[in-house]
């Protein structure tokens, strides 16, 4: 079964031969086909990676493969250890794992997964624009020199990254079921990346590190900083536990007014934001939306409810991290009245390595290894293209 997960200090890096930025991105990253944007830049994203059909049938069974090399190591010429970040055994390449990642938190799912050569982001704001220098006369453009420049406006965003870390133990018969039997879902690998990826999303949506408690949660010292927090920080975050809920479709035209006003203000559009919100919201706006039962055509079933909305044509993600957390310590941010605004370019999660697994000896009849990933949520808008609506009265 999984074992405990949780964020570690950076002295564990040195643990997980994550010693040396440049050598753990040339191995995770452009080692692996992903295209920075110059030598060492920020990488294309494992979901545009694995899109393509060519690429996905490349990294089938990847981790079973390297996993029973491991296990059988006289049909490798290098056996997998421990020594050096080379050993470290990617997980989210392969398609089975994407898939896990989709089906099991589907807000994390969301976020572009981009490398980045470095234990800390560094990168321009993208919502630091200046306005357009405007309508000159003819002696003014014949020495253009003397305006002001305009255009983009500079200025750093930069994060910091954060080490997680999980334990799963791997037997010799799940080695091998895992290679003839079963997904790898149904597997103990499978299950601690799926208890990995729970807290991933929880710290990514309420990860609060101010909190300084030492529980390897949330709210630890180590934790990332969730949305919740950046936003709140950039005022883009509004109480609504006082909104009147009452009319039959309240909640659709609060949120899509809150959508609107986003545009209005920022210039950004539909297409580019996504809503990540509980299923209780969900059912409330696919309540209010009051769609009725649907026969398929030439099926003898009705459905009744949508599984996939949208409003003003933002497509609503229902999440079930999205609710009160209490799993570790008495910081218990989040309501599942919540409802987030992301943008697609401007929230990314950047990883000097992503979700990757080490073996580190033999216990009785199975193998310890360590999953870890060195990584941070970034907001390439400083805050602004987005919003946090807490507490809705559902």
């Amino acid at each position: 079964m999984a074992a405990a997960t949780g964020f570690y200090g950076s002295s564990i890096g040195k643990q997980l031969g994550l010693t040396n930025a440049s050598e753990a991105y040339d191995h995770f990253w452009k080692s692996r086909g992903f295209v920075p944007v110059g030598p060492n830049g920020e990488t294309q994203s494992i979901q545009s990676m694995l899109s393509q059909k060519a690429n996905r049938e490349a990294y089938k069974g990847f981790v079973v493969d390297k996993i029973h090399k491991h296990f059988n190591p006289d049909e490798t010429k290098a056996a997998v250890t421990a020594a050096t970040v080379s050993a470290g055994i990617p997980l989210m390449y392969d398609p089975e794992i994407l898939d896990l990642l989709n089906a099991t938190t589907p807000a994390l799912a969301q976020f572009p997964q981009v490398g980045w050569n470095g234990t800390g982001y560094r990168g321009m704001n993208i919502a630091a624009r200046g306005a357009a220098l405007g309508f000159l006369t003819e002696a003014e453009s014949m020495n253009i020199s003397t305006q002001t420049p305009q255009g983009f406006t500079q200025g750093t965003i930069s994060e910091d990254m954060v080490i997680q870390v999980g334990m799963v133990s791997v037997s010799d018969y799940g080695e091998r079921a895992a290679a003839h039997q079963f997904s790898l879902a149904e597997t103990s690998l499978g299950v601690a990346l799926t208890e990995n990826l729970q807290l991933q999303e929880q710290a990514l949506l309420y990860g609060d590190p101010a909190q300084a408690e030492d529980d390897y949660g949330i709210g630890d010292a180590q934790a990332p900083e969730g949305f919740a927090n950046k936003f709140s920080d950039a005022s883009t975050a509004t109480d609504k536990s006082s909104t009147d809920l009452s009319a039959s479709d309240a909640l659709l035209k609060d949120i899509k007014s809150e959508l609107k006003d986003l545009c209005q203000t920022y210039n950004v559009t539909p297409s580019e934001l996504y809503i990540v919100t509980s299923y209780d919201v969900h059912d409330e706006l696919d309540n209010e939306l009051n769609v009725h039962g649907r026969t398929e055509i030439g099926q003898s079933e009705v459905n009744y409810g949508a599984e996939r909305l949208k409003v003003w044509g933002v497509p609503v993600i229902p999440c079930h991290n999205v609710k009160l957390q209490t799993a570790r310590t008495t910081f218990a941010p989040g309501d599942p009245g919540d409802v987030f605004i992301f943008h697609r370019r401007a929230h990314i999660v950047a990883a000097l390595a992503p979700w990757f697994m080490l073996p580190m000896g033999r216990r009785g009849l199975s193998d310890e290894w360590v999953m870890g990933s060195y990584y941070t949520p970034v907001d390439r808008s400083n805050g602004v293209w987005g919003k946090y609506l807490y507490s809705y009265d559902v």
